[in-house]
């Protein structure tokens, strides 16, 4: 997400204390897992620590939004537990040292809910050479789930038009784990679309190497502190971080964007490049 807006900006005047002038132009996300089929080939290439890109077409929830229709979504294995993962993803306060380009990140709201999952505003500051962003967003976290959406907080105006973004966290095993990334962002001056999607690729491959590096050093740093103990004995710090996640989030969100299910589930109006692997053929990590 950050690079994308890092590459493509330009400078305009966030506010605090103002409505943004709508409320969504992209079809949001939804929580839940995604349904993305994966080659024999793409498994050989996940297991030797590539990233796979993958292009999901489905039809818009809300054909009254743009996007949807056409995103990318990035797979990648990450050797470290999910909730190693997720602690790194939910760190906002960490995002200026993890986060190339990101100057600040501040939560201003977190509000858990009886279902276990939480909802976190936070501002963000980022600059690019001589430009500089602030805007608005507003996370919804279902810890249980191992997922992670995002919009923007419509009741802030940002310097971005519009921006969505998605996190899947798939266990693959006590030590290991998939993770799933998808993002789409609008922004307020006009970009060619063949230059505005070169530059999206390179944004959410990005992303995925910025969480993979945080969460296998984070993993290594619990597990020294250990002295190499149980796979998933995450200790008192991991575990208040954990539980500071099993917060609840509002229902009702109208016409989501939604990625559809996991490999065992039967994919719905979705293209994606390389399906025709069988489940027994996913790799442990």
């Amino acid at each position: 997400m950050f690079a994308l807006i890092l590459l493509l900006g330009g400078a305009f005047a966030a506010n605090p204390d103002a409505p943004h002038p709508h409320g969504g132009k992209l079809s949001p996300y939804v929580l839940g897992p995604p349904t993305v089929l994966l080659s024999r080939e793409d498994e050989e290439e996940l297991a030797d620590g590539k990233t796979i890109m993958r292009v999901i077409s489905n039809r818009p929830a809300d054909e009254s939004r743009e996007g949807g229709a056409r995103r990318l979504l990035m797979v990648r294995d990450v050797a470290a537990p999910k909730d190693v993962v997720l602690d790194r993803i939910g760190d906002f306060a960490a995002y200026p040292r993890m986060v190339k380009g990101c100057d600040a990140c501040h939560v201003y709201k977190r509000e858990g809910r009886p279902d276990g999952t939480e909802e976190v505003r936070c501002e963000y500051r980022i600059h690019a050479l001589h430009l500089k962003f602030r805007y608005f967003m507003s996370h919804q976290i279902d810890p249980e789930a191992g997922c992670v959406v995002w919009n923007l907080d419509y009741e802030r105006e940002s310097d971005l038009d519009d921006s969505v973004g998605y996190w899947y966290i798939q266990p693959r095993g006590r030590q290991c784990c998939r993770v799933y990334y998808s993002c789409d962002t609008k922004l307020r001056k006009w970009v060619p679309a063949p230059v505005y999607a070169l530059l999206s690729k390179t944004a959410v491959k990005q992303a995925t190497i910025w969480v993979n590096n945080e969460a296998v050093s984070e993993w290594a740093k619990l597990r020294q502190q250990q002295g190499g103990g149980g796979p998933l004995g995450l200790g008192g710090a991991m575990r208040s971080a954990r539980d500071a996640w099993e917060r609840a989030l509002p229902k009702g969100r109208a016409e989501p964007w939604k990625l559809p299910r996991l490999p065992w589930a039967r994919p719905t109006s979705l293209t994606v490049r390389g399906l025709g692997a069988h489940p027994r053929h996913l790799s442990q990590c």
